[in-house]
């Protein structure tokens, strides 16, 4: 297999599934098939909600109305990711984003403790390498190299490669060729903007998960969230020019 070593994890468009846990009900009639069917489908981005446990977690979407699931304990979901990986091992990079429930109608437990803090970031990090090797990972620390921020550290490749250089200086999105096989950790803090409090103060965040919202100007900016590529268009050229990559969601089920 050759490939350009100028090609950049933020160079491509890719795949990926809301939900990607989900079995279909009488509230939410749409379905995912299994998350090794959807890989082999091509899917390179899964989104898994997590509702808290003492130690492990569990995966489905809203208590008591929607919470049919593929795979129902978080440590299963990532075995079978895991188990995948080792069978193609130069697969293209997953990103696997975590979304803690914490609204009362999703979960009600969580946000009656003060929602999302750095000790559940922190035990979805164990369960994470339970499973996972650190060699097996893209974190975030890495990609922010010796800048004093990720979103710096983006900004200066981006600015790089419009001056013409592609060379990988050990910071920024790494390389495609060197990326293979791997998995990004990914917090999915759109709706809960959570990650403004914690993040000074919570090493995982810091430095272990890449976390996914809607600014692009906070030190952790780097895979940002956009609803509507219609009408942000605009948001679309700046997280480009900026070295960002932009997760958009599109309509599911009926929508």
């Amino acid at each position: 297999m050759i490939i350009d070593p100028r090609l950049k994890l933020h160079h491509f468009t890719l795949s990926g599934t809301h939900n990607s846990y989900h079995k279909a009900n009488i509230i939410a009639q749409y379905e995912h098939t299994k998350l090794e069917s959807q890989l082999d489908a091509g899917v390179r981005q899964f989104e898994l909600d997590i509702h808290l446990m003492e130690n492990y977690d569990v995966i489905y979407h809203l208590q008591l109305f929607d919470d049919k699931t593929n795979c129902y304990c978080l440590s299963q979901c990532l075995l079978r990711i895991r188990r995948w990986s080792i069978m193609n091992p130069t697969h293209h990079p997953i990103f696997l984003f975590f979304e803690i429930k914490q609204k009362f109608y999703e979960d009600m437990f969580t946000p009656l403790t003060g929602g999302m803090q750095c000790r559940h970031i922190q035990n979805i990090k164990r369960q994470l390498l339970e499973v996972f090797s650190n060699e097996s990972l893209i974190l975030s620390e890495q990609v922010r190299g010796s800048h004093s921020s990720l979103r710096l550290a983006l900004k200066q490749q981006r600015d790089n490669e419009l001056n013409g250089s592609y060379t990988y200086d050990e910071y920024g999105w790494p390389p495609l060729i060197s990326s293979l096989g791997k998995i990004l950790p990914v917090i999915l803090d759109e709706a809960y903007n959570r990650a403004v409090d914690l993040f000074n103060n919570c090493e995982p965040l810091m430095n272990f998960f890449f976390i996914a919202q809607a600014a692009l100007n906070r030190p952790y900016s780097s895979i940002v969230c956009v609803s509507n590529p219609l009408t942000q268009q605009q948001q679309l050229i700046e997280n480009a020019n900026n070295g960002l990559i932009t997760r958009i969601l599109l309509g599911y089920g009926s929508q």
